[in-house]
């Protein structure tokens, strides 16, 4: 085998990876969803906290994220807090200033009646979400973030 076809296999098999986990993890969601329906929520989080290990397990960061999400957003229709924070800090420990996981966690604080905790997760996701530049997380959440702490974003007087 001549060095090109190396390079050509090497990354024709690095694509079919590629592939191969994006169809795993993708169906990981579809199949909780499908779960969700039918009323079988454990069972859904579950199959999804067997593909998160996986995909930390296979250094899958961004799918790390993807489902530790869904998961949480899952939780969140079950209004099992405690759970969706879980899964929010389990994002973070891949991306420690993810916005949307941070907003999260400033939503589950809040819903827990823990103000200041809230306050500073929103703090924290409104600077990562200023300083990122993902322009379609900013429309969403700089509104949101100032829905609910308008000082934050400047909006009033503290």
């Amino acid at each position: 085998m001549t060095s090109v076809s190396v390079l050509v296999y090497a990354r024709y098999m690095s694509d079919a990876e590629d592939n191969k986990s994006w169809h795993r993890y993708r169906d990981a969601m579809t199949e909780s969803t499908k779960l969700m329906q039918q009323g079988q929520n454990e069972e859904a989080l579950r199959l999804l906290d067997d593909a998160i290990a996986m995909a930390i397990s296979e250094n899958e960061n961004r799918w790390v994220l993807t489902l530790s999400h869904h998961a949480a957003v899952i939780s969140n229709f079950l209004r099992n807090f405690s759970r969706e924070k879980h899964y929010y800090e389990k994002s973070l420990e891949f991306n420690p200033e993810n916005p949307i996981a941070l907003y999260g966690l400033a939503e589950v604080a809040l819903e827990q009646g823990d103000t200041e905790l809230a306050k500073l997760f929103a703090k924290r996701s409104y600077d990562a979400t200023v300083q990122g530049d993902d322009e379609m997380a900013k429309r969403g959440l700089l509104d949101l973030i100032a829905l609910k702490w308008p000082d934050i974003c400047g909006l009033t007087e503290t």
